[in-house]
């Protein structure tokens, strides 16, 4: 498995190995598509290893199976869960399936002396599931180990951010994201423009040059931040009417807060490293950091808002209504 970027996430997992004192429970941050999964299979694998070095060799045994994600002792319980929800014959609440599940961790591992534990999707989670989930991290067992992967901190209960170590997992640079292009099949010119587009967000940029079209959010998100930009609050409502689902919605206001955060650091004349050069370029040109702020600070509140199954309709007109509001105050 190779490893393109995440040069200071790797580094700092080095440095817990070498140190001897690895945290029981990480927390990988960032974009969607930028290789927080790879990055939490490279960890499992620190621990899965048998060769006994520094680094995981990627060849054992130990090291494949977590790389086709058949170890018995690394375990993702969310997609399982999620699952077992949607079935008919289920009575139970996602919050007593994941009772169920930590249950079972009180069971040794199958293999050897350690479990991994991968936690996805953490900020989706709801208040009462990270609630039961924190007496969990709190209490390990000697045998557990957490890893939990999220796009966004701030839905994240900060009882349980205090209890994890945080990772922000870095894009790519431009050798790096061409030479993981190139094993897409995707040419160097072709490599460049998504590079400039995406600022080494490999899996956003194989994902848009593989499906484009049909990336709904992504598309209403780079429209409404330019016509935030833009001061045309009518292109800004057709572009959140575009968003048909919660899910649309969801996805697009993660990318617009992520976009307002570069926007605002730009502005200060920090260099902002994440993807949407052009959409965050736009807005710091056109905004004032004042402005800038409200802006992610209001995305941020209904990002928040997005998790309480509003309509649809509804509630993108006041998303757009809302960003406006905030622009011009």
């Amino acid at each position: 498995m190779r490893i393109y970027g995440k040069k200071r996430a790797l580094a700092k997992l080095n440095d817990f190995r070498r140190s001897g004192r690895f945290p029981h429970a990480l927390l990988f941050l960032g974009a969607k598509g930028i290789g927080k999964h790879v990055i939490a299979d490279h960890t499992a694998m620190m621990y899965m290893c048998e060769s006994g070095g520094d680094v995981p060799c990627m060849r054992c045994n130990g090291c494949r199976r977590v790389a086709e994600h058949i170890h018995p002792d690394v375990v993702y319980p969310v997609p399982v869960i999620e699952e077992i929800f949607r079935k008919p014959s289920n009575s139970k609440s996602m919050v007593e399936l994941v009772r169920d599940f930590i249950a079972s961790c009180y069971i040794r591992p199958n293999d050897g002396d350690v479990r991994v534990i991968v936690f996805e999707k953490l900020d989706e989670l709801s208040v009462q599931i990270q609630n039961t989930l924190l007496k969990f991290i709190e209490e390990p067992l000697d045998f557990n180990r957490y890893i939990f992967i999220a796009e966004n901190r701030t839905p994240i209960l900060q009882t349980v951010l205090s209890r994890v170590t945080a990772v922000d997992v870095d894009p790519a640079d431009e050798a790096d994201f061409s030479e993981a292009m190139a094993e897409n099949g995707i040419d160097a010119a072709r490599a460049h423009e998504l590079f400039e587009m995406f600022a080494g967000n490999i899996g956003a940029a194989a994902e848009f040059d593989k499906n484009g079209d049909e990336l709904i959010y992504l598309k209403g998100a780079l429209a409404i931040c330019d016509a935030i930009a833009d001061g045309k609050e009518f292109e800004c409502l057709q572009a959140f009417m575009t968003l048909k689902t919660r899910d649309d919605i969801f996805a697009a206001l993660g990318i617009i807060t992520d976009i307002f955060a570069q926007a605002a650091a730009l502005k200060s004349g920090v260099s902002a490293s994440g993807a949407y050069k052009k959409q965050s370029g736009h807005l710091s040109s056109s905004h004032s950091l004042a402005a800038i702020t409200r802006l992610h600070d209001e995305a941020v509140r209904l990002y928040g808002m997005s998790f309480t199954n509003p309509n649809v309709k509804l509630f993108a007109a006041e998303c757009c209504g809302s960003l406006f509001n905030a622009a011009e105050k």
